[in-house]
């Protein structure tokens, strides 16, 4: 399940922040590295010391107190702190008490105080927070309180404690210092809010706009969670922007989150929320590590944590204060990458460290659904889910998103090379023979195949031993390569997939030397991860239906509530025909390549002047039939999608093949055909080359054979049919995206015709008119929308 991070609660208005000791002792007013991934280890590790500390201690004084709960109200600066902790032990003394934090480290001991607490200030400041929320509490009144820091090395077990001198007592109100501005820039954040001018979405409603809005306040006041569905091109990004902006403003919420599956939906979100809140509000587009790269002479991306290695050493000098980065509202990725080159500063740290001071974060959906990016979103400062509604685009794409990124594959090569990694870093023998073994097993196992019982119980068995192992064994974690401390531990989340039911996980070999956990049904997790939220709305144009989709998210049909636009402008805007003269199954495809391109030829010499749009299922297809049509007609211009490339420059091959192209080869389920949005208008003709199924494999047969309804005909429907038709709607519904555009669309392919994919068409794609010979295809060709509903 997915961690639910305990984070300071903040009333702004009031004054008011509740937030545990070990926040305010860990605060600072600028980044700071996380590690390269041990902090769980550190954890485990640290646990094992506290109890075998606190064994001790019980046997030598039974009167000292473990973990004991402590709260105190604190007033500083005009700001009401309300701290609570626990404090590891609590010695009696003749004067009064002895506060005693007990932390683990790996530095050798004994050490200079001086070098301990320059080095660990935010145990010293623990420690000195304890002792003054004692000093006022009535029942330690007229006592004497005293602080201290046992360090623990994790390698031998040595014991340093420290004492806090009265000097160092001060630790306790220079953090509440540092933790002022933060708080005084979220009031600052308030007032903005109140304050802003919002500008409607529209200066002008379109037909069923003003109904959307008012379906989507009905709705939002009924549930917490909304299932908003509309049109591509209905304008349902703006309205369910305004809607949020409006409600922050009334003190509903305090922020949004708005999050999309495909990258190129940001750019709209980011146009749109400029043209309404202009400069009076901020935002911050979150891209990924890899967006933010750069190369210079004073920072080189790694692509991984490595690059916080200097962090704050390079934010100290540099003197920088995040909420003064803002720019116009936000901290675009051009400057944020100028800012890295001549501070050192890796980009993707400044654009994260700004997000405790945005009203309004955009960014992709796994930084709420996928374990390993959520901490971005989750663990900023000052973020509280409770208060902050959430919107996710495109998001009959979740489900599959969030499967992606709760399964995982481990290649024996791979763990290998880590295991040597390990060995060079100090890992006891201990650790290293599961990890041997584990390799060895998958290397035995059968690709293609499902797991027997006793290679699936071998697997689980070394798998958890290797788990129990890396929780007690010490090496040098810092100085190992983050690739390793990355795969190791995919190895105790394996475990973990492996002790589930079957129905969740498929764990198979897609290939040699990899073993694969592949997530079947993700709808606990997204509900879990939607559960914080004050309120949330799924937005697309392809939700339905809704009780499948409801389910698949893992909400109750008490919680959710429907809002769906009206467009009777579409009803008539598409004139569709069947071409049942092919068969674009993989096994007979190949025999009607020709037709396929001759097909294409003709469509494009019929619309002669103006580019058509060709959808694939595979880029292998497109490449094939893009070979024929050089052959038949080497004059024509075929421009398919590049693979790889980010959003400028999916934009601008649009843009260009539009211009230049006689055809757009795009593929169904891409960016391209579900997250750009410039054909609408531009293009009229177009052809969809077959359904584009899922690929039968392992896992789509396991989820037949998971499937609750005992009829296969309605198991290959959701499994197969559905998600396919789904693409094509996405597709289709970028061309029709206001009133007075039309498309003409050949579904190319004799299965379109089947009542098992024509039920699941929407209205407006549904057709009679089919193409049976090459007459056919010239007559509808020729044909208005008027006179084409002929056999």
């Amino acid at each position: 399940m997915p961690s639910h991070f305990a984070l300071m609660e903040l009333d702004a208005s009031q004054r008011n922040v509740r937030l545990s000791v070990g926040e305010l002792a860990t605060f600072r007013n600028r980044p700071s590295p996380g590690g390269h991934g041990s902090n769980h280890w550190r954890a485990a590790v640290g646990r094992q010391w506290h109890k075998s500390s606190e064994n001790l201690i019980k046997a030598e004084h039974p009167e000292v107190r473990f973990e004991v709960t402590v709260s105190a109200d604190w007033r500083h600066r005009d700001w009401l702190f309300q701290l609570n902790g626990r404090i590891d032990q609590l010695f009696p003394t003749s004067e009064g008490a002895l506060v005693r934090e007990v932390k683990t480290i790996r530095s050798p001991l004994p050490a200079p105080e001086e070098t301990l607490l320059a080095d660990y200030p935010a145990y010293f400041a623990q420690a000195a927070t304890y002792q003054a929320m004692l000093e006022v509490l009535p029942e330690y009144a007229g006592q004497l309180i005293a602080a201290e820091v046992q360090f623990i090395n994790i390698e031998n077990g040595a014991l340093q404690s420290v004492l806090l001198r009265p000097s160092e007592h001060a630790i306790f109100e220079q953090q509440l210092d540092q933790l002022i501005p933060f708080l005084d820039e979220r009031l600052g954040s308030l007032n903005r809010l109140r304050e802003a001018q919002i500008k409607p979405a529209f200066d002008t409603l379109r037909v069923g706009q003003a109904e959307l809005f008012q379906t989507l306040h009905n709705a939002a006041l009924q549930s917490r969670h909304v299932l908003a569905q509309a049109p591509t091109g209905f304008g349902k990004t703006g309205i369910v922007l305004e809607h949020a902006l409006k409600h922050m403003q009334s003190g509903l919420y305090e922020r949004c989150i708005y999050l999309s599956s495909k990258s190129t939906g940001q750019l709209e979100t980011v146009r749109q929320l400029n043209q309404m809140i202009g400069h009076d509000l901020r935002y911050i587009q979150m891209r990924n590590r890899n967006e933010h790269r750069i190369d210079s002479e004073r920072h080189t991306c790694t692509g991984d944590q490595r690059c916080d290695d200097e962090l704050g050493q390079n934010w100290r000098a540099a003197d920088i204060r995040a909420s003064e980065l803002f720019e116009d509202g936000s901290l675009e990725i051009t400057r944020a990458q100028e800012i890295g080159s001549n501070t050192g500063i890796c980009p993707y740290a400044l654009t994260k460290a700004c997000l405790p001071f945005s009203e309004i974060w955009i960014g992709d959906s796994n930084y709420v659904f996928s374990p390993d990016s959520r901490p971005v979103f989750m663990e900023a400062q000052g973020f509280e889910p409770g208060r902050t509604l959430l919107i996710v685009d495109e998001a009959h794409n979740l489900p599959d998103r969030t499967a992606e990124s709760l399964s995982l594959e481990l290649a024996s090569a791979d763990l290998l090379f880590a295991i040597e990694e390990l060995r060079a870093h100090g890992a006891p023998r201990r650790l290293l023979g599961p990890a041997t073994e584990l390799c060895q097993w998958i290397d035995s196992l059968s690709p293609k195949i499902p797991l027997t019982s006793n290679h699936f119980y071998a697997g689980q068995d070394l798998c958890e031993d290797f788990s129990e192992q890396l929780k007690l064994a010490a090496f040098d974690y810092d100085a190992t390569a983050p690739f390793a401390i990355k795969l190791i531990r995919s190895i105790p989340k394996l475990s973990e997939t492996l002790s589930l039911p079957s129905q969740q996980y498929l764990h198979w070999v897609p290939r040699s030397g990899v073993i694969a956990a592949t997530c079947l049904d993700t709808s606990e997790w997204i509900a879990e991860c939607l559960k914080p939220f004050a309120g949330s709305i799924m937005m697309s144009a392809t939700l339905s239906p809704f009780q499948s989709y409801r389910e698949s998210c893992g909400l109750d049909k008490e919680s959710v509530t429907i809002a769906q636009a009206q467009t009777p402008w579409r009803d008539d805007a598409y004139d569709v025909a069947i071409d049942c003269r092919v068969d674009t199954r993989l096994s007979k495809r190949e025999s009607h390549y020709e037709t396929t391109a001759r097909t294409i030829a003709e469509l494009i010499q019929h619309n002669a002047g103006a580019p058509i749009a060709v959808f694939f299922a595979s880029y292998l297809y497109a490449e094939n039939i893009q070979a024929y049509i050089e052959a038949l007609a080497p004059e024509l211009c075929i421009q398919r999608q590049p693979r790889g490339v980010n959003l400028t420059e999916q934009s601008t091959f649009i843009d260009e093949g539009l211009l230049i192209a006689d055809a757009l080869f795009l593929i169904l389920g891409s960016s391209y055909a579900e997250g750009i949005d410039q054909l609408g208008g531009r293009v009229e003709q177009i052809m969809i080359v077959g359904p584009a199924l899922p690929e039968v494999n392992l896992i789509q047969k396991k989820k037949m054979e998971d499937h609750v309804s005992l009829s296969r005909d309605e198991a290959f429907r959701d499994v197969y049919i559905r998600p396919a038709m789904r693409r094509i709607h996405q597709a289709l519904g970028r061309i029709v995206r206001a009133p007075g555009h039309t498309a003409r669309v050949l579904l190319h392919c004799k299965r379109f015709a089947e009542d098992a994919y024509q039920s699941e068409l929407a209205a407006e794609y549904q057709s009679d008119y089919l193409i049976l010979k090459d007459e056919d295809f010239f007559r509808w060709l020729n044909s208005s929308k008027s006179n084409s509903k002929i056999i």
